[in-house]
């Protein structure tokens, strides 16, 4: 009757150069995906740059006080604080009520390159009581929203204890 279908051998070669052109653009496309999203933290962490110039903890109303100065060129906001010893991690976060950054920062108003924040933390605040911490502490980072990729931190000999 006179129906033919194509060759096998065509077929699997249409198969195959429909596979490798689908190949290709899901490739083009989580190639191009992934470069702008590592590319976006990769030039953020280059251009952040700040140090906790001096961290002060003191006993009698168990706050920790610590300088921190912007070094780079991305303007910083929303610090936050983490403190370690060998066998707590405390975490404050910018939006704790035992937080205080001077002068007042956010996105809009942020810390800008060759400035200095003092953050004081409540160790006794509304997280709990945290003061043995404060004593204890082997190291300090304080994070920031503007990179979080970025931190800085201080060890143990660097924190000054009263």
């Amino acid at each position: 009757m006179g129906m033919k279908g194509i060759s096998p051998i065509i077929a699997a070669v249409v198969l195959i150069a429909i596979s490798v052109a689908v190949g290709v653009m899901i490739s083009s496309w989580v190639t191009h995906w992934v470069t702008r999203q590592t590319g976006v933290t990769t030039q953020c962490v280059a251009l952040t740059n700040y140090n906790i110039e001096s961290a002060t903890y003191d006993s009698s109303n168990n706050n920790l006080t610590m300088v921190v100065t912007n070094l780079g060129t991305i303007k910083l906001y929303g610090f936050s604080a983490q403190i370690m010893n060998l066998t707590n991690i405390v975490t404050y976060n910018d939006t704790s009520p035992d937080i205080k950054v001077t002068p007042n920062l956010s996105k809009e108003y942020p810390l800008t390159e060759q400035r200095s924040a003092i953050i004081i933390i409540n160790l006794n605040g509304t997280q709990g009581s945290y003061g043995e911490i404060g004593r204890t502490a082997e190291e300090i980072k304080v994070f920031n929203k503007a990179c979080p990729a970025f931190s800085a931190k201080i060890p143990k000999k660097d924190i000054v204890k009263e």
